[in-house]
Formats: C-alpha cells, structure tokens, sequence
C-alpha cells in the first residue's frame, strides 16, 4: 500500500510540475505586441494535430536547442538554416495550430476570413493573399519597416489547415536581407 501511495504522490508531483512547465512556457505570450487573437474553427469534427503556444520562457530553450543542432552538425549552414536562425534570435512567442481538415474546409475558410477581418481592425496588414487551385495562404503582418512585432501566416488546403504566430519583435531590414539571400 506504501508502494501504490508513494507512485500516486510521484505521479501527482510530475503533473504538477508538467503543468508549471507548460504554463509558464506559454506565460507572457499574449501581452506581447504581436500576439494575434487568430480565430480557430468551431465544429465537432474538427481535429487539431498539434496546437502549441510558446512565450518568452518557452521559446529560450527551443532557440538553443536549434542553435545547438546547427552548430554540431556535419554540414554548412544553409541559407534557409541561417534565415530560421536570425528569426529565433528575435523571437518572443510562438503559436502553431495544425488541424486535419477532413470534411470541414469551410468551417477553416471562414476561421481565416474572421482572423483577417479582426487583425485588420487591430491594424495588422495583408502581406500577401494567395487564392490558387484548392489552396489558400494569407500572410499578415504587425509593425512597420524597422520594427515587425509579429507575423500571421493562415494556411488551408483539403488535407490541413495551419494557423501560425510569430511573436517578435523582428528587425524588418534583418529579415528582409536573410529571405533576400534565398533566391
């Protein structure tokens, strides 16, 4: 009976602790700047795959675990590893939501036109709209030339939808200069 107290006692420790991590993993991401309220689908059916928030305590630790895989690994770092890295360097706070969109892709529609509509009336711009085939991509931004304080990207196609927040602030010219070394 002591042993089945004792694993009850470890257990209820661990998920303490787990639950402590978490919170304040994600603590300080929504008084941030770029923190975008996006609007999720509603519906009964609607499976989430992954849905992440990350603050400010949560995104340290993922910034040097990348950093640390970059620097030992075999290869050069490439231009798309170098473009990450200057991105994590300023990141404050992550949002990712990834759903399986199965028979729901109006219900995913709608949620990135409500997004859209409510980031605009908290003056985040459209940077780029792309409407193609049984894709659909909005690109939002927060900020201005010098200074992004964050970006929005909402993805659905029939198989998934992506809701994604990018939480900075981001040194526009910095970005601007890593993605031109892409092309």
């Amino acid at each position: 009976m002591k042993f089945l107290k004792g694993c009850m006692i470890l257990v209820a420790t661990l998920m303490l602790i787990g639950g402590a991590g978490y919170l304040y993993a994600s603590s300080g991401v929504k008084s941030k700047p770029g923190y975008a309220e996006l609007v999720m689908p509603k519906g009964n059916s609607v499976n989430a795959l992954v849905s992440v928030k990350l603050g400010p305590g949560g995104v340290g630790p993922a910034r040097w675990i990348f950093e640390k895989i970059v620097e030992n690994s075999d290869h050069k770092i490439d231009a798309e590893a170098r473009v990450v890295k200057d991105v994590l360097a300023d990141l404050n706070g992550v949002q990712l939501h990834v759903y399986e969109v199965g028979d729901n892709r109006e219900a995913f529609d709608a949620a990135i036109a409500e997004s859209v509509v409510a980031l605009q009336a908290q003056n985040w711009q459209i940077l780029a709209k792309v409407y193609e085939d049984d894709e659909r991509v909005v690109v939002m931004h927060n900020g201005d030339n010098t200074q992004i304080d964050g970006v929005s990207v909402m993805v659905s196609t029939p198989e998934n939808a992506v809701f994604i927040n990018l939480i900075g602030p981001f040194d526009g010219q910095a970005i601007a200069d890593a993605v031109s070394q892409l092309h």
